[in-house]
């Protein structure tokens, strides 16, 4: 995307040309001002007319920014909660009504909620005012909770349960899963059940990160009961993580690698091949697109494999990994839901349900577009057992729309795109329906994307936190280094004659990463006992062992 098209869409944000958002900045309907006192101004949702939680940015006249009243005129440096800063823009978040100074009018204000409700943009002036209330509707143009999806980020740091309960209303979130670990002060916060102040659609989980900076980061669902050690971080590479994922699902938890693209880590293969990993967190913290950045010297042709291809490349060698999705929000230079996974819960929504949803591979992870995918009618995380002498051809169908724009709908079989489409109109619909003949096993995944070369020409540095000018999503949402729109379901797993998927070229990259991974261990990694050491080289020498065996029925396969 050009510099000049990146400008337009930009600029399209703020005057709602080419987005599915109100006329830019219009005026509400006229009426006298309130001689005195504080406005009150009310967010409802345009059809009930209820109150809704939102989050708010307010300019003057000369585009200065305006905070409601009550609210800090600054935040504190490294403030890890309310109110949020990003991108120099400023945003309020207010739980259905704020108050503003009527000698500040005229204001313009723009109002979010998460990715089914319109942005909401407009003037606030003293004609507006009926009865010394401003009432500003938001539209709801989606609404995936009436077809069993809810929202969740699974990786949230360094807020509060009561704040984290504001926040998540106002960015339209179902589950906020809030991360305990060694560096944070909140364990006392840890209940093992789904915390007080949730209610209804809105569901709060104190949960653990685990972590071990070059093994790699584990987040923990649904425990009952934390991992230790809790403090300090683990100053010995054994045990491993298996023993971590073996304990987490001996309560009935759940266990996703952390920020995946940014940390695939020494163990991650290892993990993999023993079938210890539940998902994947494809989207958090780095854009999926780009290189990892932590342990990369275990990472074979780093240059060639991003974190996006990493997951393909396990999918290959007929691994089932969830795709997952996180904010590791810290600071709040990051809105709580940036980046999140629908999962679709079968029954009546609550926490063991949305969990039970993403065991079975029933999500999509977005942040922005909402995309959909069935193959022969099968949604996400289904497995189809087929037969190719009767069942010859697959019919796949996928769709996305979208609150900011991206340029490419594409369905994927084994990390190979068979097809494609280019979105339009204002809400950005694709749609694609594609009949496509099986050869062989495999996956099937859909995903929606935005071009992301312009920003590399401009400059951007993906592996930068906090920058001070990004991408079109982080101007809107808030992430800690700058991604791209993005959205890509779990697969549908397709097996073809009992066959299973098996890809030699992708089983033997992985042996080579596992030799890395022994290389390390063998030269760099601490250890308490030399027992311990040989205990952790034999697992790894484990792994190897399966994915060489995978590598050998991806042979015969071929033959």
């Amino acid at each position: 995307m050009s510099l000049s098209r990146r400008r337009f869409l930009r600029d399209a944000v703020t005057t709602g040309a080419g987005l599915c958002m109100s006329n830019a900045f219009h005026s509400v309907s006229k009426a006298n001002a309130a001689d005195s006192g504080p406005i009150t101004c009310q967010v409802t949702d345009a059809r009930s007319a209820q109150p809704l939680a939102a989050r708010l940015r307010l300019l003057d006249a000369q585009d200065r920014e305006v905070v409601p009243l009550g609210h800090p005129e600054s935040l504190a440096e490294g403030a890890q909660e309310g109110d949020v800063r990003f991108q120099s823009r400023r945003f309020a978040y207010v739980d259905g009504r704020f108050s503003v100074d009527p000698n500040r009018l005229p204001l313009k204000y723009q109002i979010l909620k998460g990715y089914e409700y319109v942005i909401a943009e407009g003037t606030l002036d003293p004609d507006s005012v009926r009865d010394g209330t401003i009432t500003i509707p938001l539209s709801h143009w989606s609404s995936l909770s009436r077809q069993g999806w809810y929202s969740g980020d699974i990786h949230i740091h360094h807020i509060a349960p009561k704040t984290c309960r504001l926040e998540m209303d106002a960015e339209d979130l179902n589950v906020a899963n809030i991360l305990t670990s060694d560096f944070t002060l909140d364990q006392d916060q840890f209940e093992g059940t789904v915390n007080s102040y949730s209610s209804g659609r809105h569901l709060i989980y104190v949960n653990q990160e685990f972590r071990n900076h070059e093994l790699g980061h584990l987040c923990l669902l649904n425990l009952k009961k934390l991992i230790e050690p809790v403090k300090e971080v683990q100053p010995h590479h054994y045990p491993l993580h298996v023993r971590v994922c073996d304990e987490v699902h001996s309560q009935g938890g759940y266990v996703s690698w952390a920020h995946f693209p940014s940390w695939p880590g020494v163990e991650s293969p290892l993990d993999v091949a023993m079938e210890k990993l539940d998902g994947l967190e494809i989207l958090c913290v780095l854009e999926p697109r780009d290189l990892p950045i932590f342990m990369k010297q275990v990472v074979p042709e780093l240059e060639a494999n991003h974190g996006l291809r990493l997951w393909y490349r396990y999918l290959n060698c007929g691994f089932r990994l969830t795709a997952t999705a996180g904010t590791d929000k810290m600071t709040t230079f990051v809105t709580v839901g940036a980046n999140r996974v629908f999962a679709r819960v079968e029954g009546e929504f609550n926490y063991a349900g949305w969990i039970e949803a993403l065991k079975a591979g029933r999500t999509f992870i977005t942040n922005s577009p909402l995309i959909t995918m069935n193959v022969n009618g099968h949604k996400p995380g289904a497995t189809l057992h087929l037969n190719s002498a009767t069942d010859k051809i697959l019919q796949i169908q996928a769709a996305a729309d979208s609150q900011l724009p991206y340029h490419h709908l594409e369905i994927v079989c084994n990390g190979q795109v068979i097809a494609e489409a280019t979105p339009t109109g204002p809400r950005h619909h694709a749609q694609i329906h594609l009949e496509f003949p099986l050869r062989q096993s495999g996956w099937i995944a859909a995903r929606a994307y935005e071009n992301i070369e312009s920003y590399r020409a401009a400059g951007i540095k993906f592996s930068t936190v906090h920058i001070d000018k990004g991408t079109l999503l982080s101007d809107y949402f808030g992430t800690r280094r700058p991604e791209t729109i993005f959205a890509h379901t779990s697969p549908v797993y397709v097996i073809r004659d009992a066959q299973p998927i098996r890809s030699w070229e992708d089983a033997d990259y992985y042996i080579r990463y596992v030799d890395r991974s022994l290389q390390w261990l063998t030269t760099e990694a601490k250890f308490a006992s030399s027992s311990d050491k040989q205990a952790s080289i034999e697992a790894f020498q484990g792994a190897r062992a399966i994915y060489q065996k995978r590598a050998e029925e991806a042979r015969l396969k071929a033959r």
